[in-house]
């Protein structure tokens, strides 16, 4: 048997024990890509390989295969960045205000972990601390850009080992691509997702659009991680994604629109106050003018920017132009 066949009986073997409804010989066509009697013989290398099936109940008369036994157990490896992205995920639910589902998303990674032994256990949870600390979330509202799954692998290995980066990059201002060697610090989500890390010519650390990345290569090259560099005080200097010098932002919200804006983190540094008129006034320190603005947009007349006058000035500008490209013809 081909090395890919095992992979994907093994594959089939999960999905046949983790899916309530079991799967059914077109489910394994589809997923896999298989004929029907290539279909028919994988579930039958699963049973004999696992232990015997059982037909799970359905509506639509076609039998849904269950793996009832637990001999797969022992295989169905747990791995930190799995865990990394449940607890990622939980965060996000928590930014989100959805508390009571990252309070379930975080008992499943206690009982997940309560699964292994506790040599895999201390291995994974040194990675994990890594990736945690490597990986940082700008909750925005908005549309989220499709991430690409091999590049965002590559850069976690290369985050967790300290290892150098090869790629190639995209330059927003020229449209050329050039060879870049980074040295990958973390990552960070918002409306765009970014590298943070540094190369010989940059000295400091930068923001690198995964969106602009090709070719991705993990060098043999490891280098010295800055051990005062702290991904979550870089975060929060900015509003979203965007590194600029802070400045502080006064917001005031009208009083119909207090209660949506007092349940809006639009900082983690915010503090929020109410005003006797019953307005919401709203208080950070960040950068990031450009992407405040394009928030700042959604609410509408409902928020008065107060502080600092540049940011005013940026939204009026960028307001005015919306009008005149969006007039009439």
């Amino acid at each position: 048997m081909r090395y890919e066949r095992l992979k994907d009986i093994v594959t089939l073997a999960i999905r046949m024990q983790g899916l309530r409804a079991g799967m059914t010989l077109d489910g394994i066509r589809a997923e896999f890509g298989v004929s029907r009697s290539t279909a028919e013989r994988m579930r039958d290398a699963v049973e004999w390989a696992f232990g015997p099936l059982e037909i799970a109940e359905s509506d639509d008369n076609k039998n849904h295969w269950r793996l009832g036994s637990d001999a797969l157990r022992r295989l169905a490896r747990i791995s930190a960045t799995e865990l990394a992205d449940l607890a990622a995920a939980a965060d996000t639910l928590d930014a989100s205000g959805f508390g009571a589902r990252a309070s379930a998303l975080r008992e499943l990674d206690t009982k997940l972990r309560a699964t292994l032994h506790g040599d895999s256990l201390a291995r994974i949870e040194a990675d994990i601390e890594v990736l945690a600390q490597a990986e940082g979330l700008a909750m925005r509202p908005g549309p989220r850009p499709q991430l690409d799954t091999d590049l965002l692998d590559s850069l976690r290995d290369a985050i967790a080992t300290c290892r150098i980066v090869e790629l190639r990059y995209l330059s927003q201002s020229t449209g050329r691509r050039s060879r870049q060697r980074i040295e990958p610090y973390g990552l960070l989500y918002g409306n765009r997702a970014f590298l943070v890390g540094r190369t010989d010519w940059t000295g400091g650390m930068r923001l690198w659009r995964l969106a602009n990345m090709s070719e991705p290569r993990v060098t043999g090259e490891t280098f010295a991680r800055d051990p005062g560099f702290d991904l979550e005080a870089y975060a929060k200097r900015s509003f979203g994604t965007f590194q600029e010098d802070p400045v502080d932002v006064v917001l005031r919200f009208t009083a119909e629109a207090k209660r949506d804006a007092a349940a809006f983190l639009f900082h983690p540094g915010q503090s929020v106050e109410e005003n006797a008129d019953g307005t919401l006034t709203v208080r950070f320190t960040a950068g990031g003018i450009d992407e405040m603005c394009w928030h700042l947009v959604t609410w509408g007349e409902s928020v008065t920017v107060e502080e600092p006058n540049r940011l005013r000035e940026r939204l009026t500008d960028m307001c005015a132009a919306l009008v005149a490209h969006h007039g009439p013809q």
